[in-house]
């Protein structure tokens, strides 16, 4: 059975209530060791997505979006918001392959991988 794709006008927001950002760690232990500091920070995660790449997001909200979560500058936004299609939202696909949420969660995939 096919799965519903979410509209934006259904979702209210979602992916402008978070920031995410691409990170190209080295796999030294440092670079694990600054990826555990950012877990300690409430709302924090830090993600392996379905292309491979290394993400962390954070729960932080657009100043933009209004208290439906509406986009008050929708004719005025940012490149990288016009950009997004509803295909591709994270709503309608399974973007995090691998989520830690915690320090512990993150060395024991770098344990069981032989990462570090």
């Amino acid at each position: 059975m096919k799965r519903k794709v979410v509209t934006c006008e259904e979702c209210g927001g979602e992916c402008c209530k978070k920031l995410a950002f691409h990170i190209q760690p080295r796999f030294t232990k440092e670079d694990f060791e600054d990826l555990k500091w950012y877990l300690y920070h409430e709302g924090v995660i830090v993600y392996i997505d379905n292309e491979g790449d290394w993400m962390v997001q954070a729960p932080i909200k657009c100043s933009k979006l209004d208290k439906n979560g509406r986009c008050t500058i929708y004719d005025k936004r940012p490149p990288i918001c016009r950009k997004s299609k509803i295909e591709e939202c994270e709503m309608n696909t399974n973007e995090m392959v691998v989520v830690f949420r915690t320090p512990e969660e993150l060395d024991k995939f770098m344990r069981e991988k032989k990462i570090i």
